[in-house]
C-alpha cells in the first residue's frame, strides 16, 4: 500500500482494502503531559510510530492522532492535559464502534502511558461483551519485554531504552527537530529535585503494593522532575545520532515481537468464541445488544 495510516489514505485505498479481506487495525492512544526535557506529546508519538510499524508488518492500517485521554499524578504540569477516565473511555468506545460499522474487527489499542489501562482496558471488555469480538490492548512495556524474550536485545536501563525508543519515534515520523538541545542542562540538580519529590510521599511506596498498576488510588507528584527521565542532546549531531540509534532500535523491538503472531492469535480467539463456545452455551446470545 502507499501508506498504512489510515488518517493518510483515500477513500479508495481503505475500500479496496478491506473488500480484499482487510479487517485490522492498530490505533496508537497517547496522552499530552510534562515529560521531562521531551515534548508532552512524547508518549503519543512513540504509540503511533509503533502502531504504523506494526500495521507494516500485520497488514494492518494504523489509526494516529489521537493525543488526549487521562494523564494522572503529571496533572501538577501546566501543560498536562488531563481528560478523565470516563471521557476517554466514551470517546474511544464510540471510536471502535465506528471503525467496526465500517469492517475492522481486529483492533488493537497501543499506548505507553502508565494509566492508559484504566481507559483502554474497559473498552475491551465491554465492547467485547456487548459484540462478542474481541479486541485487545498492546502495552509497549509489555511489547519490549515479549520482544526481550524473543531476542531483542533490549538493554540493561529499562529507562534508558525508553529514551531511545521515544528520539527513534520521533525520527521514524519525521519530527526529531521538535525534541530540544539542551546544551547547559543541570543533570544533577534535576536528580536533586526528582529525590526530594520521593522523598517527600515516601507513604505511596506501601500503597503502591496493594495494586497491580497506578490507578488503585488517585495522587499527584510532588515534583515536576520526577516524571519523564534524563533525556535531553547537547548537540544536533548528538540529537540526530540518538534518532538514527532509536529508530533502529524500535525497527528491531517490533520485528522481535512480531505483531502478525499476536494479530493471528486475536482471530483465532474470535472464532473459537463464536464458532465453539457461544453455540455451547445460549444464553450468552442474550447478552448482545449490538445490531
Amino acid at each position: 500500500m502507499r501508506t498504512r495510516i489510515y488518517n493518510k489514505c483515500t477513500d479508495a485505498e481503505i475500500t479496496e482494502y478491506l473488500k480484499n479481506g482487510g479487517d485490522t487495525l492498530f490505533m496508537s492512544v497517547g496522552v499530552t503531559e510534562l515529560h521531562g526535557q521531551l515534548p508532552v506529546d512524547c508518549e503519543s508519538i512513540l504509540a503511533e510510530a509503533a502502531a504504523i510499524m506494526m500495521a507494516e508488518k500485520a497488514d494492518g492500517l494504523a489509526v494516529i492522532n489521537l493525543p488526549f485521554f487521562h494523564a494522572g499524578a503529571t496533572a501538577i504540569g501546566q501543560s498536562t492535559v488531563n481528560i478523565s477516565i470516563k471521557a476517554g473511555y466514551d470517546y474511544l468506545k464510540t471510536l471502535v464502534y465506528a471503525f467496526y460499522k465500517l469492517g475492522f474487527k481486529r483492533i488493537f489499542f497501543l499506548s505507553m502511558h502508565g494509566p492508559a489501562y484504566l481507559t483502554i482496558n474497559s473498552v475491551c471488555m465491554d465492547f467485547f461483551h456487548e459484540t462478542q469480538n474481541p479486541i485487545c490492548h498492546l502495552e509497549l512495556g509489555h511489547v519490549m519485554e515479549i520482544a526481550k524474550e524473543n531476542g531483542w536485545e533490549c538493554g540493561e536501563d529499562r529507562m534508558e531504552t525508553f529514551t531511545d525508543l521515544m528520539y527513534g519515534a520521533y525520527k521514524a515520523m519525521n519530527q526529531l527537530e521538535f525534541i530540544p538541545i539542551l546544551p547547559d542542562f543541570d543533570r544533577e540538580a534535576f536528580l536533586a529535585k526528582r529525590r526530594e519529590g520521593n522523598a517527600k510521599q515516601w507513604f505511596k511506596k506501601d500503597l503502591h503494593k496493594l495494586n497491580s498498576g497506578t490507578g488503585g488510588f488517585g495522587s499527584f507528584y510532588a515534583e515536576l522532575e520526577e516524571h519523564g527521565g534524563l533525556e535531553y542532546s547537547v548537540t544536533a549531531e548528538e540529537r540526530e545520532q540518538r534518532g538514527e540509534k532509536g529508530f533502529k532500535r524500535l525497527q528491531e523491538m517490533i520485528d522481535k515481537f512480531d505483531p502478525q503472531h499476536f494479530s493471528t492469535l486475536l482471530q483465532a480467539l474470535g472464532q473459537a468464541v463464536n464458532e465453539e463456545i457461544v453455540p455451547r452455551y445460549s444464553h450468552l446470545n442474550l447478552d448482545k445488544p449490538y445490531k
